[in-house]
C-alpha cells in the first residue's frame, strides 16, 4: 500500500503532528510501508479455529 507525500501531510496536519517535509517523509515511509505490511498479515489471519478468550468464564 502506498500512500502520496500529500495524504500523508494531510493525516499528519488531521492530527496535529508536526510538518515533515518530503524529504522527511522519504525518511520515514519505509518503516511507515513495514507497518502496513504487518497489517496485511493480521487482516489475512485465519482466525476461523481459534477459541477466542472472549467467550471463557474463569472461575471465582
Amino acid at each position: 500500500m502506498s500512500i502520496s507525500n500529500e495524504t500523508l501531510k494531510a493525516m499528519i496536519r488531521d492530527y496535529s503532528g508536526l510538518e515533515l517535509s518530503d524529504e522527511e517523509l522519504d525518511l520515514v515511509r519505509p518503516e511507515l510501508e513495514s507497518y502496513f505490511a504487518e497489517l496485511k498479515k493480521l487482516e489475512d489471519l485465519d482466525l476461523s479455529d481459534i477459541f477466542s478468550g472472549r467467550l471463557m468464564k474463569l472461575p471465582d
